[in-house]
């Protein structure tokens, strides 16, 4: 409830704005009108006519809402808005013969203008989504690179034992086929809501030793929101407890967590945190996981 009282903040805020850009676009005389009979209308009307004023800050006003409203460049939508708000507060309410409701109310959106301007859109904005967004590019650049070199390395150990030995090789691939089989297979899952976490835990129930998928270890790897469903007292605490039953190794991505301010001792017991989700899960199947994105 916390983080959606900042996303209702931002967004019924923004509406004020947006409407009052589409009344100066579509009833564009009757706001030149009261500019024009305003006690100090003389401070904007010289710059230029009062219609193409009321446009001008229309426009600007829709751009800023809706910028405001899908939390893209909030300080920026915020700070726009409050470079329209001042001059129509000081031109237009400022001795405004209806009395002070109106100047006041331009005082409380200054007042959450500037909150934006200092805060940004805090949750569930575009802001946050395109910040993650940036953060894992450079480490599944890196881990790409890391990967093609372990192929590589590998191929070229291979070919190297075939001319070595070309029997010992057969041999030596056959009885890792055994030990592999004997091992049985492992398999990890990437979610990313939380409700996805009930279906990986029902995976894991059919997915078993005994089946003919063979499984030996079973990974939940939670990125992006998901990880909201390992904090004590989730609504998610009885699948996290089934997929224990069910011998399921939890991992929460660290860098989830900081962009959802979770602090890991927040988290049920069992869960280990790992830095970065979708490098470690290069990681598993780089050690021969079978992996799949819900």
């Amino acid at each position: 409830m916390n983080k959606l009282s900042f996303l209702l903040l931002r967004v019924l805020g923004s509406l004020i704005f947006i409407m009052a850009g589409f009344n100066h676009l579509f009833q564009t005389a009757g706001a030149a009108a009261r500019l024009q009979e305003a006690p100090f209308a003389q401070l904007a009307t010289w710059i230029a006519p009062a219609e193409a004023l009321i446009i001008l800050s229309g426009v600007g006003l829709l751009v800023g809402g809706f910028m405001l409203l899908a939390g893209i460049k909030t300080r920026v939508a915020a700070a726009l808005l409050l470079a329209i708000l001042i001059p129509i507060t000081l031109t237009v309410q400022v001795g405004n013969a209806a009395g002070n409701g109106p100047l006041f109310k331009n005082i409380a959106l200054i007042g959450l203008l500037l909150f934006f301007i200092v805060n940004g859109a805090i949750y569930y904005g575009l802001d946050q989504l395109l910040s993650l967004k940036n953060q894992m590019k450079p480490s599944i650049k890196n881990t790409s690179k890391g990967t093609y070199v372990t192929v590589l390395a590998f191929g070229l150990l291979a070919f190297l034992g075939s001319c070595a030995g070309g029997t010992t090789v057969a041999n030596s691939t056959a009885t890792t086929g055994t030990v592999a089989d004997t091992n049985g297979k492992k398999y990890a899952v990437l979610i990313s809501q939380p409700n996805h976490l009930k279906a990986a835990v029902h995976t894991a129930e059919t997915i078993t030793k005994e089946s003919h998928y063979n499984r030996a270890s079973f990974v939940v790897m939670a990125c992006g929101k998901s990880v909201e469903a390992f904090v004590k007292e989730s609504d998610m605490a009885q699948q996290i407890e089934k997929g224990n039953v069910a011998g399921i190794t939890y991992k929460v991505c660290g860098m989830s967590l900081k962009q959802f301010n979770i602090n890991a001792s927040s988290l049920v017991a069992g869960v280990e945190v790992v830095p970065n989700g979708l490098t470690y899960m290069f990681d598993l199947q780089d050690q021969g996981y079978s992996t799949v994105e819900l």
